[in-house]
């Protein structure tokens, strides 16, 4: 069973609890790395989608680095992944510029502005060490999952129009960086790189590196990889540049849990169960997206005998997870197990209502459950006062 492991553990397992399956991230990373190898990319983890520092031993060995939005998530790839850190924010100040030239190398602006502002002190602070990108809105919109995250939608504030990139603003800058993608497959990934190597081959002409950003699915079942690095080796070879990729939530694909235990059960209208995992507290994007992650074992409204209406412990109404069904009654004290929890559910977490952090565990191969980091009533004190 794949997910024999984790059941085995669940009932020692205190909740709520974010649990990563270390093998799983393992098999992820062995994708990643055969892909940078035989395409010849550069391989960064998108921290802004994943950043637990004990999973980085299982990461580190295979990628070249890590890619930030901002200074503290550079720092953090900086002191504990250890190699490149890519940083790209939408608007930096000087300050916060300088403070992320102490932990990278790699700069990404986001308007000729700012590049012309900033480019001068990051050539001085890190001389010949100093790569400097610019982000390029493509106008090419492929993401259909939620218009939440679609970066070239009409409008966006995500990179300059190609029309911006004159020769004194190439003259200043040694990376392009393109990213509008968002758990697309192969097709997406190569009609990107068609699109930009049309719309954008005099500039690919006057740089060194195109960041292709995220959102690239590669270790998704049905990605077509082979695909991909077909493309890629022909997009390299013709515009003679470094490919840099991203990605974030793919690096975690199916690689975690979030177990959660029931409290309470009642009708009212319909059957419904309060959890002590929240949408709301733990994992945001089931509302914001929205989406309705799975439950080991369970089936969809009515497709199985005893359907709930689940909930998290928070005084917000639409704290609702969705409405599930199971083979057999639920249990106050049962454990619920919702799997594809490490993407984005750990980074956006917070204490609304002071409902409580889950703990951070690592499942090994070896079915041995360790708890990394427990929290208590000091970090969510310590952010009020």
């Amino acid at each position: 069973m794949p997910h024999s492991l984790i059941q085995s553990a669940a009932a020692d397992i205190k909740t709520p609890a974010y649990v990563a399956d270390t093998a799983k991230i393992s098999a992820n990373m062995s994708i990643a790395a055969d892909i940078k190898a035989r395409a010849g990319v550069t391989m960064l983890l998108a921290t802004k989608a994943f950043a637990m520092p004990a999973c980085f031993a299982f990461m580190r060995d295979h990628l070249d680095g890590t890619t930030a939005s901002g200074l503290y998530e550079a720092r953090l790839g900086a002191e504990h992944f250890g190699k490149d850190v890519h940083t790209y924010c939408p608007a930096y100040t000087e300050d916060t510029l300088r403070d992320c030239l102490r932990y990278s190398d790699h700069i990404y602006f986001n308007s000729t502005a700012q590049l012309k502002r900033f480019a001068p002190i990051v050539r001085a602070e890190k001389g010949d060490a100093a790569h400097i990108g610019l982000r390029v809105n493509p106008g090419l919109s492929l993401v259909t999952n939620s218009a939440l995250y679609d970066p070239s939608s009409p409008g966006s504030r995500f990179g300059v129009q190609p029309c911006e990139l004159t020769p004194d603003v190439l003259a200043m800058i040694d990376t392009l960086h393109v990213h509008n993608l968002c758990e697309n497959m192969a097709q997406d990934s190569v009609k990107l790189l068609a699109h930009i190597s049309h719309t954008l081959g005099d500039a690919l002409t006057q740089v060194q590196r195109v960041n292709i950003g995220g959102g690239h699915y590669i270790t998704h079942p049905d990605y077509d990889r082979e695909a991909l690095i077909t493309a890629l080796i022909a997009f390299e070879k013709q515009h003679d540049v470094q490919v840099i990729m991203e990605p974030g939530g793919t690096m975690v694909y199916e690689a975690g849990y979030l177990v959660g235990t029931v409290l309470d059960i009642f009708e009212n209208s319909c059957k419904q169960a309060i959890l002590d995992v929240s949408a709301s507290t733990h994992m945001p994007d089931v509302l914001e997206v929205p989406y309705r992650p799975h439950i080991i074992g369970s089936g969809n409204e009515g497709e199985k005998p005893y359907t709930y209406k689940l909930g998290g412990n928070t005084c917000m109404t639409g704290d609702i997870i969705g409405d599930y069904s199971f083979d057999a009654p639920l249990e106050i004290g049962q454990k619920l197990i919702f799997t594809d929890m490490m993407q984005y559910s750990l980074v956006k977490n917070n204490t609304f209502n002071g409902v409580p952090l889950p703990d951070l565990a690592l499942l090994h191969a070896d079915g041995r459950y360790e708890i990394v980091r427990e929290f208590g009533y000091d970090d969510f004190a310590k952010k009020l006062f």
